[in-house]
């Protein structure tokens, strides 16, 4: 039996396969549901660009632009990210690979290993800035009694 990579998330499967057992997606004979668009792209975005990319520029939504997700870009780009917020969670989904490309294919060559470390990687910042945040509120409430 021969095998042929699924329309949504480019992974290996069964020739004879109607649902890919990765993604979990039913896959089509039709040719228009691969076609449907002239920006549509023939292979879903890799990973580790699109987990960069919403790291160091996420705030402008770069992320989702290289993922062919254009008009949450832009709300992503006007709102700097929900101010960092929803960029964080961007990020999150990403590195445990249940986000999604524009037309709702999860991202290509998904590694657990990196996608964990790189989101435990992520957490140094924020306890780092947390840390500051709680010595700035002792440092105040020791100013306040002296």
């Amino acid at each position: 039996m021969g095998t042929k990579k699924c329309i949504h998330c480019g992974t290996e499967i069964d020739e004879a396969a109607t649902r890919c057992y990765k993604c979990k997606e039913w896959q089509t004979d039709s040719t228009d549901a691969q076609q449907n668009s002239l920006f549509e792209q023939d292979a879903p975005q890799d990973f580790l660009p699109t987990a960069l990319f919403a790291w160091f520029l996420g705030a402008f939504g770069v992320h989702r632009f290289y993922t062919g997700n254009i008009p949450i870009g832009v709300a992503q780009l006007l709102t700097l990210g929900g101010c960092g917020i929803w960029t964080y969670i961007d990020f999150i989904l990403i590195c445990f690979n249940k986000f999604k490309d524009g037309q709702g294919r999860h991202l290509a060559k998904y590694s657990p290993n990196i996608g964990i470390t790189l989101f435990v990687l992520s957490l140094i910042p924020l306890v780092l800035i947390l840390f500051v945040i709680i010595m700035a509120f002792i440092a105040a409430a020791l100013a306040v009694k002296s």
